[in-house]
């Protein structure tokens, strides 16, 4: 194994980490997100209170489904690169001490 793929599944394996383990705990303490929390909730018991037809409800909740998708692959993507940076940040840094 080349030392390319060695640092691509060690960088998957800090994303999965991070993003699933880490995260939980960290969005709980920050209060830009709790705050961001409580307006999503907001919002839904203002869509909650439409009486909506199942339908509607239906293309609502696939509308939201594929946004939320998309802005959790584009968080992955991005806590990637910005690990990436880091990494070559580092690794320049180590050329310009040596």
């Amino acid at each position: 194994m080349n030392i390319s793929s060695k640092k691509d599944r060690l960088l998957e394996r800090l994303v999965s980490q991070r993003m699933s383990e880490k995260i939980d705990i960290v969005l709980r303490k920050d209060k830009f997100y709790r705050n961001a929390v409580k307006r999503q909730e907001a919002a839904f018991n203002d869509m909650k209170r439409l009486k909506l037809s199942k339908k509607q409800k239906m293309i609502i909740d696939r509308a939201i489904s594929a946004n939320n998708h998309c802005g959790s692959i584009y968080g992955i993507v991005a806590y990637r690169l910005g690990l990436q940076d880091g990494i070559k940040l580092l690794s320049e840094i180590n050329e310009i001490i040596k």
